[in-house]
């Protein structure tokens, strides 16, 4: 995992230079590392009975940029590798869907 500073991110924001990032869990939370693997424990511990995935938009704090798409994940019961098997394959399909959209809205602005 890799943090992008201000100093790295502000020269992209003034060009209109937009990075994206593809992030296991829902907007807000387990942010950072180990979030399929926090969010596995407290389906464990009934907390909860779903998570998600997202792409966002990427800023200086971790994990909480505007989010581009999201993806609720029920827990099925599975133990944590099947879960992340699970996550990761859906992950792969929202990655690809979300890229195109901003892709798309790149393209749109600039014919405006």
């Amino acid at each position: 995992m890799h943090v992008f500073s201000g100093a790295f991110l502000e020269p992209l924001e003034k060009a209109g230079i937009r990075v994206i990032n593809l992030h296991p869990a829902l907007p807000g939370a387990y942010s950072g590392a180990g979030a399929i693997q926090r969010a596995f424990h407290d389906f464990q511990a009934g907390k909860r009975t779903h998570t998600g995935i997202m792409v966002h938009y990427v800023i200086q704090e971790v994990d909480m940029g505007d989010p581009i798409m999201v993806q609720e994940i029920e827990w099925q019961g599975e133990d944590l590798p099947q879960l992340e098997e699970r996550i990761h394959a859906h992950e792969h399909e929202l990655i690809v869907r979300a890229t195109a959209k901003v892709v798309g809205e790149i393209l749109e602005s600039r014919r405006a």
